[in-house]
Formats: C-alpha cells, structure tokens, sequence
C-alpha cells in the first residue's frame, strides 16, 4: 500500500503558520509515502519564497514531486518572467518542470500548464501544447499494472460558482482528455483554482478519477476551507481518495471515495 499526499497551491509568501507545521506533522503521522504538488509552491515567484518553500520540503521525511503554477514564474520581474521563467523554481526548489517518477506502484507525469505569458490581460490561464500532450502515452509505456498518474496545475473541469474559478479551465479539453483515456491514465491531479473535488471522467469508453486539490495552507481562500487530498494505492485495481480540510483542531479527514477498476476504467466502489 502507498499513500500520496496531493497538495497544491502553498503559495509561500502568503501563508498560514499553524497550517503549514500542522501540515508537516501529519504527513509524517499519517504515513505519506509521497508528496506530489501541483503548482503554486509560491505567491509571486520570489527567490526568497522558493528558498522559503525549499527548506519546508527538505524537512519533510518522503520525496516531493512538484510542478509549477502560473505563481512560480516572476510577476514583478518581467525580464526574468520572459527569459527565465523556472530558473527559480529549478534551481533554488530543485524540481523539474516536467517530471516523469517511476515508483513501485504507480508512474508519475507532469506537465507544465502555467505560461510566461499568454493573450490578453490574464497571464494566470493555461495551456498544454501538442507537443506536451505527445509525452503522455511514451511516459507510460512501461508502466504495466502500476497505477498511471498524471499532474498539472490548471483544471479540466470549472466550478458552476458564477466565479473565476469556472473559467479557469485548459483550452481544448476534448483533446486533453482524449490523450489522456488513450493512454489509459488512471488518476489525473490538478489545483489552480483552491477549489476541492473529487469524481470520475468518462471519455472514449476510458473513465480516470480527478483529483482536484484546494489550498492547503495559503491565506488565499476561495470560500472553502484549507486542505488537500491523499490517494491511498492498495493495489492496481482499487483505490481510495480523501479530502483533508483544516478545522480549529487541525486537519482532519472529511470522508473517502473508494474507486475500482474494471475493463473501462474506473468506478465507484458501491
């Protein structure tokens, strides 16, 4: 059994004390085996916030994967935002842009859907490229009965709150996930939008299980209390899902989805 942490959007820079070493201890208490973030690890970018955010992770007894968000390139910087984008999140947070992780029970890919700049006036949107979309199946290849995780910062599905959060989706998503059912994915994690949800997509008679994790200990609340999520591999054919949110006693388990898969993916488990 491997238990992974989905965290995202740590926004260092703008967060809460007693969340984040409340966080730290519980990883530890609950027996995360990894740690996998999905963007945001910082508020805008600062060289001091990404050292901030180093030395919590180092502290942490179990790897961490991370990919970057829209916040970890420069937003005051422009020349190093245009030039250097992940120079930062690269060399002082020591992650890769695009990591592909192969562990005993399940195969990591991430992908990198922030941009330095996109069109418009709201640089904070998405996008994957053909050419992204193209390394998903090859990641995968050899991942035989390992569980097929994929990660990346901006979401596939918006929330019907009437807010920015509905809007924030990645372009082309029929194309995204048509890649992803091909590649027969399993899990697909996102954040963006510091919204929680956990359900299963059906698409091209493939269904995967969406992990959409909130903030887990920014000040920068969207209606719902801080959390993330922990996906629990029991084996290649059943796993279990469950929202952690922050509470005055600390973070606390709000209840579990339990999946199964069969010939067409994933479902519910009854």
């Amino acid at each position: 059994m491997t238990r992974i942490a989905h965290l995202s959007d740590l926004h260092f820079g703008s967060t809460e004390p007693r969340q984040l070493d409340a966080l730290a201890r519980i990883l530890v208490a609950d027996g995360i085996d990894h740690a996998i973030v999905t963007g945001d690890i910082t508020q805008a970018g600062r060289k001091k916030e990404f050292r901030e955010a180093a030395h919590w992770f180092a502290k942490l007894p179990m790897p961490v994967i991370a990919i970057p968000g829209n916040h970890d390139t420069p937003v005051h910087n422009l020349a190093r935002r245009f030039l250097e984008p992940w120079s930062r999140f690269e060399e002082i947070a020591g992650f890769q842009q695009e990591p592909i992780v192969r562990h005993r029970d399940f195969v990591f890919a991430g992908l990198n859907s922030a941009r330095r700049m996109r069109p418009g006036l709201d640089w904070s949107k998405g996008k994957l490229s053909t050419r992204q979309l193209e390394q998903i199946k090859p990641a995968f290849e050899e991942a035989g009965r390992r569980l097929r995780i994929c990660g990346f910062h901006h979401p596939l599905r918006g929330f019907d709150d009437g807010g920015s959060a509905g809007r924030a989706v990645l372009p082309k998503t029929d194309d995204i996930l048509s890649v992803l059912t091909d590649a027969k994915v399993d899990v697909v994690m996102t954040g963006h939008v510091h919204k929680t949800r956990l359900l299963r997509m059906e698409h091209n008679g493939w269904s995967f299980v969406l992990s959409q994790a909130g903030t887990a200990v920014s000040t920068r609340l969207r209606g719902e209390p801080a959390s993330y999520n922990v996906l629990t591999i029991e084996s290649d054919r059943e796993i279990d899902l469950s929202v952690h949110r922050w509470n005055e006693e600390g973070f606390s388990a709000e209840g579990s989805v339990r999946f199964f898969r069969d010939e067409a993916g994933w479902r519910e488990t009854p």
